[in-house]
């Protein structure tokens, strides 16, 4: 090979390797990163989900879930930006970066992981049916034929589906939807996380019960983006910090009334 070939050559190697494309996780930048330049925690949260968001009396949107992010905002040294979120957007907003993460009662489920990452466990809870006071169901062996209410976004339609092949199936929005279609009789039964229907159960009483054991207790978790590892251990650390400090037992007593599941921790990652 003559010298300008070698010249050529060396030129397109140098090219090759300056000029090659930069793995995705170098270039990406964390939302660890992104929120604290920004100066704020962008958070989607549900609205319409007793004990987890609601909007009280005085209009203001509280909860267990808006207290948690209240604490790792307060340990990020940001300030809080709520963003209503349903069942059935929660995911797509945080997909399209519209928030930060979402702490919106979320189950954890593989479905669900193949999408978004998942901070450790922060509650675990289990589902139960809403019925009418008078009616007889006690659980998917007494929903044959009936019409079952759960909204949009949740794993309530596949478990209905995998339980009970004979129940109806009725779709909607919101919490208060589900609940009001029982009051009118278009449901038989509501299904859904067993917290939110105790407290949709008292603001109808003699009217509305809790029954069944429309699942075993199960994880939910804070959602972020995948692939951001500093992201997700900032919450990480947030969690297991109001767990040893104590913070987490005092939300759960204030909004659950009640010690959490006996056997529920969030472990320290520290020797």
């Amino acid at each position: 090979m003559d010298r300008c070939g070698m010249c050529r050559r060396a030129f397109l190697l140098f090219a090759m390797v300056t000029l090659a494309p930069v793995p995705a996780m170098a270039q990406q930048k964390s939302t660890l990163e992104t929120v604290k330049a920004r100066g704020t925690l962008v958070v989607g949260v549900k609205t319409d989900y007793p004990p987890f968001g609601y909007i009280d009396e005085g209009g203001k949107t509280v909860g267990f879930d808006i207290d948690i992010v209240e604490y790792i905002a307060n340990r990020l040294g940001v300030k809080l930006d709520l963003r209503p979120v349903t069942s059935a957007n929660r995911i797509p907003m945080l997909m399209n970066e519209t928030v930060d993460l979402i702490a919106a009662s979320t189950t954890i489920t593989q479905e669900r992981e193949d999408v978004v990452d998942f901070s450790v466990p922060y509650i675990v809870i289990g589902g139960k049916f809403l019925v009418r006071a008078d009616d007889k169901i006690t659980g998917y062996s007494s929903l044959a034929g009936k019409t079952v209410a759960y909204t949009q976004g949740t794993p309530w339609g596949e478990k209905l589906k995998a339980e009970q092949p004979a129940a109806k199936h009725l779709v909607f929005q919101d919490k208060p939807q589900a609940v009001l279609a029982l009051l009118q009789g278009k449901a038989d039964a509501y299904t859904d996380d067993a917290a939110p229907l105790a407290i949709f159960a008292k603001q109808h009483p003699g009217k509305l019960t809790v029954v069944g054991e429309a699942s075993r207790p199960l994880p939910m978790g804070i959602a972020v983006r995948p692939n951001d590892s500093k992201w997700r251990d900032a919450i990480n650390f947030a969690l297991i910090a109001m767990w040893d400090d104590g913070t987490w037992r005092k939300l759960h007593q204030k909004h659950f009334g009640a010690d959490p599941e006996p056997g529920f921790i969030i472990y320290n990652w520290k020797l």
